[in-house]
């Protein structure tokens, strides 16, 4: 679970003003340090006030940037209750196999048993 509303509210007020960088690949200044000045919400949307590039004031979302910390990017793999039962159930079947040694292919690992 991710941190609240208020969490994430209670981090920009300590950190602001402060540069951040545009994280967001499909944004047209991804890559760009800009100066974040403030915050403010407009319709459920939590935005940074910024200096763009040509000094300007402009905003933009704050799940753009990396105000909030970055998500490494990468493979990724969410699980539901349903999907986590199902792997918690795959791995002690095949531990189960590890410990009697059950195999479906001809294949050893590691060494045999005296």
């Amino acid at each position: 679970m991710g941190p609240s509303d208020g969490d994430r509210l209670q981090q920009l007020r300590a950190v602001l003003p402060c540069e951040v960088r545009v994280v967001a690949e499909t944004h047209s200044l991804f890559g760009r340090l800009l100066a974040a000045k403030s915050f403010k919400r407009w319709n459920g949307v939590l935005l940074l006030v910024i200096d763009l590039p040509d000094g300007s004031p402009g905003t933009i979302r704050c799940d753009a940037t990396d105000v909030l910390g970055v998500v490494e990017s990468g493979p990724r793999s969410v699980l539901d209750a349903a999907g986590l039962r199902a792997l918690h159930r795959l791995v002690g079947q095949l531990a189960t196999r590890a410990q009697v040694g059950v195999s479906r292919v001809d294949a050893q690992v590691g060494s045999p048993r005296p």
